[in-house]
């Protein structure tokens, strides 16, 4: 009898604990139930409201982005001085975060179909005779697939942030998502005309897929650091790679520029005229940018070396004078974001930042615009193309301007330039420490296993609908367009992580670093085919 009494508080105890465990996983949950339920519920407050009383889907990108922000300054804060508030204010702030991101998307597509409705109005038209409100989803643009591509990501990290042990992940994932946002911003948010091409219900299902998709791979990336980070790669390897990846991101977006021997040191940004969106075939001298690029090129092939020597030889010098390069860089980079964003505002003489030498390119790139047979063009002079592009320079100069929407794609690699390095400079800041924070390695590799995973069935799923949406639009099922390519060969990538883990056991950095290059395919597809390579999807 006593022994019964005894055992019976230890079976309602456990039985407490399953209970209270299952409490604790379904209450989990509930910061991306209200992301998301919080978010059709203002979508249904903009219908009944309207929108001239409401507050713009534009607006609510910018508050996601805050959010964003402060969410990973938490984390990112309690990475060097853990306290639970700390967390909790993260975990809220990346709640609202990824409501606001929703949100944004969801008052879009209303927008999209109120603006429609009143030139249905205006045009004396039959409202009845509108398509379908499905015909509006916001995936007309780059624009509308950032917002998506960060929605993806900020839900997904919600969802693993529901486990204690990987909240650490948002430090690094939501500054991505934030980043995709500012790209966003640069875009603009203006609603264009949806192309013919887009004009399909594969639309809305494709690049929803991709950019959900997208996100999950975002997320799986930060893993994948992480666990780098983890398994005690050194910090300074990481530097020399980082530090690589920017070098490529200042030649690609100076398209050499600013380092070919006759423009050397000279930064460039497209040019506008009037309120035209469309760029011209000129641009203008940024001033100070161009040379802020080289210093911080020269400083990180400096940080390089020195880390390198360190690595190879473990000399402990070299390493010093490497940091310390790395810091100079971090700061020369931040004052070329800086001066980039501000030049753009506020340059007022366009015309005098404009070399004359590109005039006859320029003019022949107007007469194409015109139409003109490229056989009569071929024909002018060098001098006669000159004369044409001074003569329109001189009557339309005082109407060119700068822009911030200018260049999205380029101020955007600079900010990722700057933001790999801010990470490794704080990755190499009290190192053991936040070692010590992750979760053990065998767990950062489930959870980049289960990310990759759903990843390559996302991606899958992307080719199957394109194809079958590219065979109802351009007759065809595949034909080897650049951004087809790039989504294989993304695809291709997260299959070898999945074979070669599960045909030959591989786990840990070599899964990691499949991670990693699988990553940058994603973003190859995502950017570079819209604004670096000609094809059929450079509509976007």
């Amino acid at each position: 009898m006593n022994q019964e009494v005894l055992n019976k508080p230890i079976v309602m105890s456990a039985a407490e604990e399953d209970g209270s465990a299952s409490n604790a996983t379904w209450q989990s949950y509930i910061p991306a139930f209200l992301a998301i339920f919080g978010s059709f519920a203002l979508v249904f407050l903009r219908i009944n409201v309207g929108g001239e009383r409401f507050i713009s889907d534009g607006a609510l990108m910018m508050l996601a982005l805050a959010s964003y922000l402060i969410a990973a300054v938490f984390h990112l804060t309690n990475l060097y001085a853990p306290f639970r508030f700390a967390e909790k204010l993260g975990l809220w702030a990346a709640t609202l975060g990824v409501f606001f991101n929703l949100s944004s998307w969801l008052v879009r597509w209303v927008a999209a179909y109120d603006r429609e409705l009143a030139i249905f109005n205006s045009q004396g038209a039959n409202p009845a005779d509108m398509p379908w409100v499905f015909r509006y989803v916001p995936f007309a643009n780059l624009y509308d697939l950032s917002l998506a591509f960060a929605f993806g990501a900020g839900i997904t990290t919600l969802i693993v942030m529901r486990r204690k042990q990987f909240q650490i992940v948002a430090a690094l994932s939501l500054p991505l998502s934030a980043i995709i946002l500012v790209l966003a911003r640069f875009i603009g948010s203006e609603i264009i005309d949806l192309p013919p091409v887009l004009d399909s219900y594969w639309r809305p299902i494709h690049v929803g897929i991709a950019s959900l998709s997208y996100g999950i791979a975002l997320v799986c990336f930060a893993v994948a650091v992480l666990y780098l980070l983890k398994d005690g790669l050194k910090v300074e390897k990481m530097a020399i790679w980082t530090s690589i990846f920017a070098l490529g991101v200042f030649f690609t977006i100076s398209k050499f520029s600013v380092f070919a021997p006759a423009t050397f040191g000279t930064y460039t940004a497209s040019t506008f005229v009037g309120t035209s969106r469309m760029a011209l075939g000129l641009r203008a001298d940024v001033p100070y940018v161009g040379w802020l690029i080289v210093a911080a090129a020269a400083l990180l092939v400096a940080a390089s070396i020195g880390f390198a020597l360190y690595t190879s030889k473990n000399d402990l010098n070299a390493r010093t004078w490497a940091n310390r390069f790395l810091y100079a860089a971090l700061a020369v980079q931040g004052a070329g974001v800086a001066m980039l964003v501000y030049q753009l505002k506020n340059l007022q003489n366009v015309v005098a930042a404009i070399s004359p030498s590109q005039y006859p390119k320029f003019a022949v790139w107007m007469l194409q615009q015109q139409d003109m047979p490229q056989a009569q063009i071929n024909a002018m002079g060098q001098q006669q193309l000159y004369d044409i592009a001074n003569k329109w320079v001189v009557e339309n100069g005082a109407n060119l301007h700068l822009s911030l929407n200018a260049n999205p794609v380029e101020l955007s690699a600079l900010i990722t330039a700057f933001t790999g390095t801010f990470f490794i400079v704080l990755f190499g800041i009290n190192t053991e420490k936040i070692r010590s924070l992750l979760p053990t390695t065998e767990k950062l590799d489930g959870l980049m296993y289960k990310l990759a995973g759903v990843t390559f069935a996302g991606l899958a799923l992307l080719l199957i609908t394109g194809a079958v949406w590219a065979n109802e639009s351009w007759g065809r099922y595949w034909g080897w367009d650049a951004k087809e390519v790039g989504a294989l060969v993304a695809w291709l990538t997260y299959a070898g992580f999945l074979h070669s883990r599960i045909a030959y056991g591989w786990r840990g950095r070599r899964s990691a670093y499949f991670a990693v290059v699988a990553f940058l395919f994603v973003i190859f597809t995502y950017l570079g085919v819209s604004y670096l390579l000609p094809g059929l999807h450079s509509y976007a």
